[in-house]
């Protein structure tokens, strides 16, 4: 399924300060030739698969076109996300995407990339001043009602988030809104990154372990790595009866799902969305001042036991 809605929101931006982006980025030439383009890539975490697939779809789309890429990893902190937006905006690079970060947390490494002219795109972590192309890749309402429906609206529920991220933030909320009005017991822990899989293994296994067989019981991740630290934690005790939830549809959750020891993912395709976002740092290099910030989409879909295989069938670069 897609959701066609593509969102184009315009900030005030003075013209003083269009001119000078345009004037920073007059020397690298228009998106379809001159000299070569540099792009900055900062990654949430190294070990976040999903996100870096985005990502790395915006390396490969630009090695096609003779970009050169410059790579940095956050290692999952707001801090070294700054770090590195300001370092990249000292070197110069053309433009720069981020993943996962609320642009609202990255004030000084974006104000430092929008005094050098730099446009920063932000896959998952939304528009702001500085921040005119982003990806909405958050799509939590169909999962969370798939939750809500397989447990029956009754039961008890393990949500594995992460406040720091702004797709784990929107998931959380689109579970809390589908929750509310059930008779569901909702209770919430924040895994960490690094370590989400080992930190759902834990809060899994405590939680399971306080919520013996009985009744229908279910954990959500907000994102896939932490559903598969649950799946191991519920495989030690030998809990068949819990029903897990992951979203973004990684390899390995797929193959849990055809394994039947992840009741279901929600594949969101990402790195359609890194292309996408590629193509839109062309358009803006060609027209900085007439580009309209956007927000951009994409196609997801549950997969669960009843759809994998004629899932992975069309798409074998998920099969693990």
């Amino acid at each position: 399924m897609k959701r066609h809605t593509t969102a184009a929101i315009a900030f005030a931006v003075t013209s003083t300060l269009t001119a000078v982006l345009a004037g920073c980025n007059a020397g690298t030439a228009d998106a379809g030739g001159g000299e070569a383009k540099t792009i900055g890539l900062v990654r949430f975490s190294g070990s976040d698969v999903y996100a870096n697939s985005a990502l790395d779809a915006i390396a490969a789309y630009g090695k096609s076109k003779g970009w050169k890429i410059t790579e940095v990893d956050a290692n999952g902190s707001v801090d070294s996300a700054n770090t590195a937006l300001t370092n990249l905006a000292t070197k110069g690079v053309d433009a720069i995407a981020i993943s996962v970060f609320p642009t609202e947390a990255l004030a000084s490494g974006v104000a430092s990339a929008q005094s050098a002219g730099i446009p920063v795109a932000n896959w998952g972590g939304g528009l702001g001043s500085g921040v005119p192309i982003a990806a909405d890749v958050s799509v939590g309402e169909p999962m969370a009602k798939r939750v809500v429906d397989d447990l029956g609206s009754e039961g008890a529920l393990l949500a594995l988030g992460y406040r720091p991220g702004l797709p784990c933030q929107r998931r959380e909320k689109a579970l809390d809104d589908a929750v509310k009005k059930t008779d569901i017991k909702l209770e919430a822990q924040q895994i960490t990154i690094p370590g989400q899989v080992e930190s759902a293994d834990k809060a899994t296994q405590a939680w399971a372990q306080a919520h013996p067989k009985g009744g229908k019981l279910a954990v959500w991740s907000c994102f896939d790595d932490p559903a598969t630290g649950a799946v191991a934690a519920l495989q030690q005790l030998g809990r068949s009866d819990v029903m897990t939830y992951g979203l973004n549809g990684t390899a390995e959750a797929l193959s849990l799902v055809k394994a039947g020891k992840l009741t279901a993912t929600e594949w969101i395709d990402g790195p359609s969305q890194g292309r996408e976002i590629a193509k839109l740092m062309e358009k803006y290099w060609a027209a900085p001042k007439d580009f309209k910030p956007v927000e951009i989409d994409g196609d997801y879909k549950i997969i669960d036991k009843s759809n994998v295989d004629d899932f992975l069938a069309d798409h074998p670069e998920l099969r693990k």
